[in-house]
């Protein structure tokens, strides 16, 4: 796989708009538009209602102060955790790089993926497979919930379509 830095797997710029196609428990949903709409110093904050403040730094990807969506260096088997707070620890690793990802805006090469787990009690827990494509972002998410040894497939988005402010995509 080409060398890719961090930066790549997730442009920022106010007027970067991302376009989902989602599902939900494998039942259609409305497209989701993810658009970048301010930026404060380094922060780019994005249109959700619980919106995302995203910044690059030295170690990664960062969401807010305390949570890495992506982290250095890009291998498979790269680890780190979040405490959203007392009782939710997000547990975050690379499951694989220089994957090859089709969804309805295209095929993407040379993806990351990354799976973040939350315990919610002994039995189950949810997982969180975020894939992130070089000069694109998000391409792909796709959530589970584990109950025991059952997999039950949550919501699903795939990248419908994006417009990148500055590259003029």
């Amino acid at each position: 796989a080409a060398e890719h830095s961090l930066a790549e797997y997730l442009p920022l710029a106010v007027g970067n708009r991302w376009t989902y196609q989602t599902s939900f428990q494998g039942q259609p949903q409305a497209d989701l538009v993810v658009e970048i709409v301010k930026r404060r110093g380094d922060v780019f904050i994005d249109n959700r209602p619980r919106p995302s403040h995203l910044t690059i730094d030295g170690q990664g990807i960062r969401d807010g102060n305390r949570r890495y969506l992506l982290k250095a260096p890009l291998a498979t088997g790269t680890r780190w955790m979040s405490v959203a707070d007392v009782r939710t620890v997000e547990h975050y690793r690379i499951l694989e790089v220089g994957r090859k990802v089709t969804v309805p805006a295209g095929n993407f090469d040379d993806c990351v993926v990354v799976r973040m787990e939350v315990r919610l009690n002994e039995k189950r827990a949810v997982q969180n497979d975020m894939t992130f494509a070089p000069g694109v972002g998000i391409v792909r998410i796709a959530t589970r919930l584990l109950d025991g040894s059952r997999e039950i497939p949550q919501a699903d988005m795939r990248l419908k379509d994006v417009k990148l402010a500055a590259s003029g995509r």
